[in-house]
C-alpha cells in the first residue's frame, strides 16, 4: 500500500527508508499475532475476529494486520489486555525496578527524526494532543502493533501499555505531561513545539520520559523524538525503540493528514 504522504525517517543520523520502516513493523506485527493466537487460541480469536481468522492474519498486507489488531485489542477491553499480559506486566515491572537501581542516575536516549514535506508540525502538534484530550483509543493504539493499551486517566495520567523498542515484555507506565523535572532531554530552542513527559510506575518511581519537538522548516515538519530510558539499558533496545518511534509516528503522521497536510 503506498503511502499518502512522504516521510523521511532517521534513527539518530542513519537515513532509513519507508520501506525498511514497514518491515520492521512487519516483523513486530508477526510477532504479536502470533502471541494472540498462542494464548488466545482458535476459540479466542474467532470470538475476537469473527469474520477474519487469525490464519488469514498471517498472510495478509501490513495495514490489514494493523487493522485486525486493534479490532482484537479493542474487543478484548482493558481487563482483557490486563489478563494477557499479566505475566509480562508483573516481569516488566520487576526490570524497570532493577534498571533504575542498576542506573544510578544515568539515562540514554533513544532519538528519531521524520521529516514530512508539505506538513503542519503545529497543526500534527494539535491533533496528536487531542488524541490525549480526546482518549481516542483506537486511534493511539492503531499506530503500530506494539500498543496495546494507550488512555487517559481521570487524574490526567496517561497509561500506556506497550512493548517498548526490543524488550522481550510489554510494559505497563503512567506519562505525566505535566511533569518535566526528572528530564534530561535537553529542549532544542529551534522546536518551538514541545510535547513533554516523565513516565513512571504506580508508586511515582520515575522510569523515564519523552520529549518530543516539532517545527516547520521550508515548509517542511521535522520531528526530534526522543525518549529517555535508564542508563543501564542495552543498547540493542535504544536502537529498537528508535524503529518503534519511526513506526508509531509515521502512521501517526499518516493519520493525522486531512488536518497537518499543508497541499
Amino acid at each position: 500500500m503506498d503511502d499518502p504522504i512522504e516521510i523521511r525517517a532517521f534513527l539518530a543520523e542513519q537515513s532509513v527508508t519507508r520501506q525498511q520502516v514497514r518491515a520492521w513493523e512487519a516483523r513486530r506485527a508477526e510477532a504479536v499475532l502470533k502471541k494472540f493466537a498462542r494464548r488466545l487460541g482458535h476459540r479466542g480469536t474467532a470470538e475476537l475476529l469473527p469474520d477474519f481468522t487469525i490464519g488469514r492474519a498471517f498472510d495478509a498486507p501490513l495495514d490489514v494486520q494493523r487493522a485486525a489488531l486493534t479490532a482484537m485489542k479493542t474487543e478484548l477491553g482493558h481487563a482483557g489486555i490486563y489478563a494477557l499480559l499479566k505475566r509480562e506486566l508483573a516481569i516488566s515491572e520487576r526490570m524497570a525496578r532493577v534498571g533504575i537501581a542498576a542506573g544510578r542516575g544515568r539515562v540514554k536516549y533513544s532519538v528519531t527524526r521524520l521529516h514530512v514535506p508539505h506538513y503542519s508540525a503545529q497543526r500534527f502538534a494539535d491533533w496528536f494532543n487531542n488524541l490525549t484530550i480526546s482518549n481516542i483509543e483506537v486511534d493511539m493504539v492503531d499506530a503500530t502493533p506494539d500498543h496495546y493499551l494507550l488512555r487517559g486517566l481521570p487524574n490526567g495520567l496517561q497509561e500506556v501499555v506497550e512493548t517498548t523498542g526490543g524488550s522481550p515484555t510489554a510494559s505497563r507506565f503512567l506519562v505525566d505531561y505535566s511533569r518535566t523535572e526528572t528530564l534530561t532531554i535537553p529542549a532544542d530552542p529551534d522546536y518551538p513545539i514541545q510535547i513533554a513527559g516523565q513516565a513512571m510506575l504506580d508508586d511515582g518511581l520515575v522510569i523515564g520520559g519523552v520529549r518530543h519537538q516539532f517545527r516547520d522548516r521550508d515548509g517542511t515538519l521535522e520531528a526530534l523524538l526522543t525518549c529517555q530510558f535508564p542508563g543501564s539499558l542495552p543498547a540493542r533496545l535504544i536502537h529498537q525503540h528508535q524503529w518503534h518511534l519511526a513506526s508509531e509516528f509515521s502512521n501517526w503522521m499518516i493519520a493525522a493528514a486531512p488536518i497537518a497536510a499543508t497541499a
